[in-house]
């Protein structure tokens, strides 16, 4: 039984091994560097793929639910109103509240005037 192991240890690089030589050791590191790239991008092409394919089937859903759907009926924009006095108000204790905010920091901005155009 131990006749038949024999010749798949031999044939099992051992890394653990001392390398010797300057060559042997440019091999061994470049080995680990096309292994190391290697896993790398072989990872990132996994990856690549199944966003594509998530990219490909979300599209597909959404078109889906796109064909169902009623389009809605289109509403006229009215025009803008103008604004009331509950509405200047407002802006003014906002403008003064930005002020208020503004002078804690040091900062030197003063409201002069609004006006909405």
């Amino acid at each position: 039984m131990m006749s038949m192991l024999n010749p798949v240890l031999l044939t099992v690089t051992d890394y653990n091994q001392a390398i010797d030589g300057i060559g042997n050791i440019l091999s061994f590191g470049f080995q680990m560097l096309l292994i190391g790239m290697g896993t790398v991008f072989a990872v990132l092409a996994i990856l690549w793929g199944a966003l594509e394919l998530f990219r490909v089937i979300f599209e597909k859903a959404e078109q889906h639910e796109h064909k169902k759907e009623e389009p809605a009926p289109v509403v006229a924009q009215e025009s803008a109103e103008p604004a009331t006095e509950d509405d200047q108000e407002i802006i003014a204790v906002i403008a003064a509240a930005v002020a208020a905010a503004n002078q804690d920091s040091g900062s030197k901005f003063r409201v002069v005037s609004f006006r909405r155009k």
